[in-house]
């Protein structure tokens, strides 16, 4: 794991430390991503929040088909109001 250094900046009434461009590549990251901020045996511990798909590409972003296909799906008998085909 390389390690990098950062120093503690003011920003308004807070503080903010800068994350270097090479940790936001590496990770994926972009301006305006949520990060999760705990500590843990007093250190400082940032996590990305994993994104929500926000549309069917983002959701299938990556998936490749395999091809295979059954014929014929049992669903079992119907249920209630489904229309017997």
């Amino acid at each position: 794991m390389k390690r990098l250094t950062t120093s503690i900046s003011k920003w308004g009434n807070s503080s903010a430390i800068r994350i270097p461009a090479s940790i936001i590549k590496q990770l994926n990251l972009q301006e305006n991503d949520r990060m999760e901020i705990s500590i843990n045996n007093n250190e400082i511990i940032l996590k990305p929040i994993v994104k929500e798909p926000k549309n069917i590409h983002e959701l299938f972003d990556g998936w490749e088909d395999d091809g295979i296909r059954e014929t014929e799906l049992d669903w079992g008998s119907s249920k209630g109001d489904e229309l017997d085909w």
